[in-house]
């Protein structure tokens, strides 16, 4: 069975137009055959009435004896009166001639084609005042007006009225009732339309609103009751029934949740514990890594340490002697920055691997960035590198250690340059921790080469490096980690390949309370290594 596309509303007011539109139009059409004859005799009387006072004109202005004068008389009744046609003026002569005319070609009026009309003094010489024939045709008057002078016929005007300006009055007044006829029937519509939306379809879309909701689960809504009639009782009905279904979906709730509540605190109190668990796991690990690397530390500076000393002093002497050649100091010097190098690392390994003992007082965050960027300047320079600070006039002091505070930028300065060989930009900005007045933030950003997700996994991890041989020990970020816990505070970095690296460190602005708390941890660790 096929669905109508229209609605109930669409329908009646489909229905009542169809019908005022069938009345309209057989009331037109009655309105028309009524009307035309009383029309006619109105135009027929108004164009009579113009050719007598265009005769008294014509005497009155004396334009008998203008002929210009007397066509732009006639020309002027013609416009005042759209159904002229044409118009003759004639002179009562001994013979009679044709003084004017508005035909373009110049000829009078046929009268001899008029039945009934035998000779001139019939039309232009009636007895009375005025005389009108019909056409054979019907669709004009032919009028004969008498010109008087002082009482004396002096000449006629004939006029050539079209009866086609009565159909046009007829259309007029036809088109003004069928639209008036329309205009009363879309405010009909309107009223109707209002109706519907006010007291149908409202009301409708307000019960198949809640219906809806019901179907969601929002069984508490209800439909508004405006009236007792049958719509009114249909809203009473379904107001009932979802009642009955919402207390039903109540008390069942009740069950159900009496029935799962020692369940779900179960639940939850798994997910906690094993959310704990997995983060005492991560501590763990992370304490085992550094206990391990930090007794390797040790081992290393131990066993290594004496030995290079004793062979840097050797080398120190052999440098010395003057039976040397340029070839043997050569190779003695390089001999000696390479023992430096390894110390270098034996002593970055004894720094990590133990607590860095701070020296706590107010620090101005934006000079000591400024050092750092002063220090590494020769370097930037080398590389072609363009620095741009950004560092806020409103950034706070903080409570730290100055001069590691410095070797964390500088580690970072000097990661950000090994990424740019080929020379970049690198940005640093320190400005207050937004929404949290007591941190600070400090961003140091380069466009270089960018790191892989599996680089970034292990980027803080000790001995880690990207560096080729020689030129990294893996221990810098780590330290520079280690620096900031101390201070309190956070590191991440962010970075994709081919887009850049950006280091964001999160300091508190007092630092004293964490600092003694982070000491306390790294000890244990320490203690542990």
């Amino acid at each position: 069975m096929t669905q109508s596309r229209f609605g109930l509303q669409a329908k009646i007011i489909i229905i009542f137009a169809v019908a005022v539109v069938l009345v309209v139009a057989v009331s037109t059409i009655i309105a028309m055959l009524l009307t035309r004859q009383l029309v006619e005799e109105e135009v027929y009387s108004k164009a009579l009435a113009q050719a007598r006072a265009t005769a008294h004109q014509l005497i009155n202005e004396d334009a008998l004896q203008d002929s210009a004068k007397l066509q732009r008389v006639l020309k002027q009744m013609q416009r005042d009166l759209p159904g002229v046609r044409q118009a003759d003026v004639y002179m009562h002569s001994s013979p009679h001639r044709l003084e004017a005319t508005t035909s373009p070609s110049g000829e009078h009026l046929e009268l001899d084609n008029m039945p009934g009309i035998e000779r001139y003094d019939e039309f232009e010489r009636p007895d009375d005042e005025s005389l009108t024939i019909e056409t054979n045709q019907g669709k004009f008057w032919v009028m004969g007006v008498t010109i008087l002078s002082q009482g004396q016929p002096v000449g006629c005007l004939n006029l050539k009225v079209s009866k086609s300006q009565t159909s046009v009055v007829t259309q007029q007044l036809v088109m003004r009732n069928l639209l008036l006829t329309l205009a009363s029937l879309v405010v009909v519509v309107l009223a109707l339309h209002v109706f519907f939306l006010r007291d149908v379809r409202s009301r409708v879309k307000d019960m198949i609103g809640v219906m809806e909701g019901a179907e969601r689960g929002q069984l508490d809504v209800r439909a508004s009751l405006r009236s007792f009639d049958e719509i009114g009782m249909l809203g009473a009905h379904l107001n009932r029934m979802l009642r009955r279904i919402e207390n039903f979906n109540i008390e069942l709730e009740r069950k159900v949740r009496e029935s799962t509540a020692g369940l779900a605190e179960a639940n939850e109190e798994l997910r906690r514990i094993n959310e704990e668990l997995f983060e005492t796991q991560k501590k763990l690990a992370r304490s085992e890594r550094l206990a391990v690397a930090g007794q390797l530390a040790a081992s290393l500076a131990h066993e290594i340490g004496t030995p290079l000393n004793s062979i840097s002093g050797h080398v120190q002497l052999l440098a010395r002697r003057k039976d040397a050649d340029e070839s043997t100091r050569r190779r003695l010097q390089i001999i000696e920055k390479q023992i430096d190098n390894i110390v270098r690392t034996v002593n970055q390994l004894l720094s990590w691997s133990r607590k860095f003992e701070l020296k706590i007082e107010p620090v101005d965050l934006r000079r000591v960035v400024e050092e750092a960027v002063l220090l590494s300047s020769p370097a930037l320079r080398l590389r072609k590198i363009q620095v741009k600070l950004g560092l806020a006039k409103d950034c706070p002091k903080i409570y730290g250690d100055g001069g590691y505070l410095q070797q964390v930028f500088l580690n970072l300065i000097n990661n950000s340059m090994d990424a740019m060989p080929q020379g970049g930009e690198l940005r640093i900005e320190a400005r207050p921790a937004n929404g949290d007045a007591r941190r600070v933030t400090v961003s140091v950003a380069d466009n270089g080469a960018g790191m892989s997700p599996d680089t970034l996994a292990h980027v803080f991890d000790p001995m880690f490096t990207t560096k080729r041989m020689g030129t990294g020990t893996g221990l810098g970020l780590a330290i520079c980690d280690q620096i900031v816990r101390q201070h309190g505070g956070t590191i991440q970095v962010e970075s994709a390949l081919g887009q850049g690296t950006t280091f964001t460190l999160v300091l508190p602005v007092d630092c004293r309370e964490r600092t003694e708390a982070v000491g306390a941890v790294a000890e244990v660790e320490n203690s542990k290594a």
